[in-house]
């Protein structure tokens, strides 16, 4: 009896500190909102990074299938282009230009956390009107689907102080009630992929990510990244994942490059 006693104090303690986190984090959040408060990148009105007249201005990314980069309705990874290790579908939200440039820009060099939760719930309330994303959503919420994200080399993580590909994960997570797992470990540093052409890229990202952690229970991953350029990122990190025994996995990035 003793044992169930202190069994249930301890659940109720484990509650009682869950509650207290989420109110510390809105305390947080009101303040930051009185001291830094959110200004769109665009015209610099406070209320949001992307206030609603400027959000008449950006795009979103079309779907495409991420071997061919062919239009695809969902996204989906065409039949015909299916390969052993290829990404089974990929969902990039906006194009890489213009504000969602800004904004990328913004929260990943200058720490602005609240941009990627703000971008993270702006693509959910898109979904649910858009039938385009519903293979994605799909995949996202069906059993035994946990969520990774492209690391970075450990120094450079520890210098900038963050990974902005994990905090888009997280995030993605809250809303989904998905599992974040760091499956991948960068191996060794490299080049700036953007500094690099489309052959040189493939190269440069060979062989430099290796398996963390594995979790048998995890069949599908959502990999995620900031932005999908020319995708040897993604395919690298995809083919490390399926090597290792997972069965699916599904791109998703805030941004593409037109």
């Amino acid at each position: 009896m003793d044992y169930l006693h202190r069994g249930r104090a301890s659940v109720d303690s484990v509650d009682f500190m869950m509650e207290f986190l989420k109110s510390v984090e809105k305390v947080k959040e009101f303040i930051l909102d009185i001291f830094y408060p959110k200004t769109c990148v665009g015209c610099k009105k406070e209320g949001k990074y992307i206030c609603d007249k400027c959000n008449l201005f950006i795009s979103e990314a079309p779907l495409m299938c991420p071997v061919c980069y062919k239009p695809s309705f969902g996204g989906e990874t065409h039949l015909e282009c299916k390969r052993k290790y290829s990404l089974d579908g990929l969902l990039s939200v906006w194009e890489y230009e213009g504000l969602i440039k800004k904004m990328i820009y913004e929260a990943k060099l200058n720490g602005v956390y609240d941009i990627i939760k703000e971008s993270i719930a702006d693509f959910f309330r898109l979904s649910l009107t858009d039938e385009r994303f519903h293979p994605f959503l799909s995949f996202l919420f069906s059993e035994n689907t946990y969520i990774t994200y492209v690391p970075m080399w450990r120094k450079k993580e520890k210098k900038q102080g963050f990974n902005q590909t994990e905090i888009i994960a997280k995030e993605l997570a809250k809303t989904s009630d998905s599992k974040v797992v760091s499956f991948l470990d960068k191996r060794f540093d490299t080049k700036k992929q953007t500094e690099l052409g489309k052959k040189e890229r493939l190269e440069n990202i060979k062989n430099s990510f290796g398996i963390k952690n594995y979790n048998s229970e995890a069949l599908n991953l959502v990999l995620v990244d900031d932005v999908f350029t020319s995708g040897a990122t993604m395919k690298e990190c995809s083919k490390t994942l399926k090597k290792s025994g997972i069965k699916k996995v599904w791109g998703f990035t805030i941004a593409r490059t037109p």
